[in-house]
This record gives C-alpha cells, structure tokens and sequence, in this order.
C-alpha cells in the first residue's frame, strides 16, 4: 500500500503564495499540479471532463492561506495518513483477497471527502481534504471507499459516474455501508450513512415512499441525482436518501445468509439481483 500525502504539497503552495509576486497559478502547477500530474490528469479526466481551465484558473488565483488555517491545524493535531494505515490494514483483515489499494490524500476545490479514481489502469482511493472539520467520521469514509475499490476489481469494471444506473448505484452504496458497519459496528447507522439524524430519521418514515420511487428506475440513471445529490425540493424530498435505500435494501439482501454472502453480492452487477425492478418508465 502506498499513500500519497499530496496534501503537503499544496500547504507547500500556500506558504509560497505570500512570499513573492509570482502568479497563483504558475505557483500551482509548479508546486502542486505538475509534480502529481497522472493522478489530476485521472481525476480531473474522470470527475470534471467538461471543466473549462479558465475557471480552475480563477479559483486558484482566489486562494489564500488563511482559508486552509482549520485544515493544516488539523492535519497537525492527527495525521490523516496514520489513520488511513489503521483502517486500509482492518479493511484487508476483513476482505482480504484483493491487492493493497494506493490511497492519496489530497486537497482540491470540488472534490468530494472520498472516491474512487483510476490512476495508471488501477482503481484507486482518494480521499479530499479540504471540507473536513474534523476526522470524527474519516475511518467510515476510507472503509466505505475500500469497498468501493473491492468492487471495482471484483467486477473487473465500472460505468462512468454519469452513466451509472440507480440499480448500480444503490447497490455499490448499500455494499459500503454494509462493509464499515462490519468493521465498525458500533458506531451510530447515520455515521455509516453519511447523513445527519435528521435526515435518517425522514428517510425511516417515508421508507415506502423511497421505495415505490426507485423500483421502476432502477435501470436507468435519471433518478440518481434526486437519490444521491439534490433531492426533489418541490416534492419535499431531501438530499442524499439514497444512501439510505441502498443500505436498507442490502441489508435485508444479507439477512439470513450464511458467512460468504457479503463477497458474493461484491460480485452482483447491481440492486435488480436481490430487488427486482417494477415496468421501467421513463
């Protein structure tokens, strides 16, 4: 295993940006993008295909130290990639046949807390730094990517994020929350959800609504962003409930099969296997 503290590089930007006049940018590349370029070529290429460089430009050229001063205390206070090596070993204890996964811990402007990325044709994890306040939830996060990242090799591919299925992407979801609960199972559900108790407990009384919603959509990606994004305001139906579904319906998958039933579902192209889908409509 090896983990990449490209974090370090970019406070090593940051302290430059005050002790000259060079430009932001130029200061950016040089420090932080050219040096890590086939892991940002990979990640800007699979996450932001249609991203305009002028736009990166301008958010880099906005950047100033002080903005990253809860960060860099924090990484002082606990190193990310101590917790990272504790985890990633519990993760191969517990699923041990796949080869240790590359980690990197980076800080980006959009990049979400944890995912997956392939770098060099290997799937690997990231980890993105920059909205953490504290690392109270970041041993769940990488166990939720390790699974991901099992998956990913287990199936032997994976769709690109726009094109993933709701079917596909509940039961990818519902398979991590299921694997951190594993290896960590006394922590809080809403922790493994990644969602706040509010909104488990809407997700729990409105169940069979979720339900009925997802059941004929199964096979096409036009519901995910309702399910793992935005939500539907207008219909009073929030953020990220997905996460919810595909637990719940994993989950109950799981319930009364013997020991070896986790690593098989890994293997499952999607929700349709353990539940099956209503007419598709579109």
């Amino acid at each position: 295993m090896a983990i990449h503290c490209f974090y370090e590089d970019f406070f090593a930007f940051l302290k430059a940006l005050g002790l000259g006049d060079e430009d932001p940018w130029e200061l950016y590349q040089k420090l932080y993008f050219h040096p890590h370029r086939d892991f940002f070529g990979a990640y800007w290429k699979t996450f932001f295909p249609q991203i305009d460089l002028r736009t990166l430009q301008d958010r880099v050229r906005q950047v100033r130290p002080g903005h990253y001063a809860a960060l860099e205390h924090l990484v002082r206070q606990r190193k990310p990639e101590a917790i990272v090596e504790e985890v990633v070993r519990s993760c191969l204890d517990l699923l041990p046949r796949f080869p240790e996964p590359d980690v990197y811990l980076m800080v980006g402007f959009f990049s979400a807390d944890g995912f997956i990325v392939e770098v060099a044709g290997w799937p690997a994890i990231g980890i993105g730094l920059e909205r953490f306040k504290d690392f109270r939830l970041l041993d769940i996060i990488i166990a939720h990517e390790y699974c991901h990242y099992a998956r990913r090799l287990a199936l032997g591919t994976s769709p690109a994020p726009d094109q993933e299925t709701l079917g596909q992407k509940l039961f990818s979801e519902g398979l991590s929350v299921a694997f951190s609960r594993r290896l960590f199972p006394r922590r809080n559900l809403e922790d493994h959800l990644l969602i706040s108790r509010r909104r488990f407990n809407w997700c729990r009384q409105n169940d069979d609504l979720l339900e009925s919603l997802a059941r004929p959509k199964l096979h096409s990606s036009s519901m995910v962003p309702v399910f793992f994004h935005q939500g539907k305001p207008e219909e009073d139906i929030p953020p990220r409930t997905g996460m919810y579904l595909g637990h719940r319906l994993v989950d109950r998958a799981l319930q009364g099969r013997g020991e070896g039933a986790f690593e098989e579902l890994l293997s499952a192209p999607d929700i349709t296997v353990v539940w099956p889908s209503g007419e598709q409509q579109e």
